[in-house]
């Protein structure tokens, strides 16, 4: 093999190469935007998977801190149908102090983190305890949305979004 022949085979194995780095990228979500847009639509089923598991907690935890949240009004209000509970979405306003929502991977398996701080109705005119809520459970790489797995790839730590109460319509 002569060195004429050597810029050829580096050529050939830098497309190669660069073939399989955008194969894995695009793998992952992280393509060209044509590719990613095709997945929207998919995206938008995690994302509400993720957030019906999360305000599953939430409402189970609401109740157990104020007994007077129904569990299933508060999951009404914490999956966006709260328009016709605006008594129940003031309930929750004055219990749910923070919630973060947190992406990890880990031991190569990816979970998905809920922790919550929410205060009990204040009694005797004492400042009540601060309570701390907190669960996880492991998910599928496909269940994490788009835009937190190529976070969790490009940043290669935990990535956290913070939880809103779903506004009710004026």
């Amino acid at each position: 093999m002569g060195n004429s022949q050597t810029p050829q085979l580096l050529g050939c194995l830098l497309g190669l190469v660069n073939a399989v780095v955008q194969g894995v990228l695009r793998l992952f979500g992280l393509g060209a935007k044509g590719a990613r847009a095709g997945l929207a639509h998919i995206d938008v089923q995690y994302k509400a998977f993720v957030d019906s598991w999360v305000a599953e907690r939430l409402a189970s935890w609401l109740n157990q801190t104020r007994s007077e949240i129904d569990p299933n009004h508060a999951l009404r209000v914490l999956n966006g149908e709260a328009d016709y509970l605006p008594e129940v979405v003031a309930q929750i306003r004055q219990t749910l102090i923070d919630c973060k929502v947190t992406f990890v991977l880990r031991e190569g398996k990816q979970f998905l983190e809920v922790e919550a701080y929410m205060a009990p109705r204040q009694l005797n005119g004492k400042q009540p305890q601060v309570l701390r809520w907190r669960a996880e459970r492991e998910i599928a790489w496909g269940e994490i949305p788009n835009d937190v797995r190529e976070r969790l790839i490009r940043l290669r730590e935990p990535v956290t979004l913070s939880y809103n109460i779903p506004q009710v319509s004026d």
